[in-house]
């Protein structure tokens, strides 16, 4: 039995590895085609990697408010912190959990929409754990931690639109979507009658179950779903297609919407 489970474990570890070393060959040879092109000026690609970084450091933001409301998270980090919370191991914080997930979707990412994989999408990938432990350490230092219903409330709406916001500005850029935004984006492109923004609400409400099977229903916690769930794979699809409209046409000044 030991030695059938040892022989799992190391094909696991051979396709990963297989796939992973694919990724990163892919991604440095689109990354250096980049950074040769003379299609586009140096103020242009300044200003995608830019709002890629700007736009992956409000999402962090936006994520560590959900986690000072105490009111649910959005639906990947909810199944993040599900997850996290089950495996029990202290030491390893949001932001690890994070990574391993999305590696995951990227090799997904990586079979289905490789087209849009790009710098960015490691921008993504890597910052954003990093951005919401920060912040949420900085809210905690600053005692921004709060039990009124109403400030919970506040948190938890400004987490809705700074994180929409934050995915629609990285990924107007162009320069790769994160691997989970790209999840949504697979659906809808093998599926021409549905849009992107009703993709995602099917993709949140896959993570949204996930999360009420592991945190509320095997844990009991209170703070994995709750309204902050329910309203962002309600209005999170919605809003990221009205953002992207606004930051394509005003900040990258393009005609392309990425997620309409």
């Amino acid at each position: 039995m030991l030695n059938g489970k040892s022989q799992n474990s190391s094909k696991v570890r051979i396709i990963l590895t297989f796939y992973l070393s694919q990724i990163l060959s892919f991604l440095v040879k689109k990354m250096i085609y980049y950074t040769k092109g003379k299609e586009k000026t140096l103020m242009t690609k300044l200003k995608k990697i830019s709002g890629v970084i700007i736009g992956t450091i409000l999402l962090g933001f936006g994520v560590s408010l959900y986690k000072l409301s105490s009111l649910g998270q959005d639906p990947l980090s909810a199944m993040v912190y599900a997850i996290m919370y089950l495996c029990k191991i202290e030491h390893l914080s949001y932001m690890f959990w994070y990574i391993i997930i999305n590696l995951i979707f990227l090799i997904i990412m990586f079979i289905f929409l490789r087209n849009k994989m790009h710098i960015g999408t490691i921008i993504n990938l890597i910052l954003t754990g990093v951005c919401s432990d920060l912040f949420y350490r900085l809210f905690i230092f600053l005692n921004w931690y709060s039990n009124s219903l109403i400030l919970k409330i506040i948190y938890g709406l400004l987490g809705l639109i700074i994180v929409s916001m934050g995915i629609a500005l990285y990924g107007s850029a162009n320069l790769g979507i994160a691997p989970y935004d790209a999840m949504p984006k697979i659906i809808a492109n093998k599926f021409k009658k549905i849009k992107y923004k009703y993709a995602r609400i099917m993709i949140d409400l896959f993570c949204t179950i996930i999360a009420l099977l592991i945190g509320v229903i095997i844990l009991r916690r209170n703070d994995i779903i709750n309204i902050n769930t329910i309203l962002n794979f309600i209005f999170m699809g919605p809003l990221i297609a009205f953002f992207s409209k606004i930051f394509s046409k005003y900040f990258y000044q393009s005609q392309e919407v990425e997620f309409s």
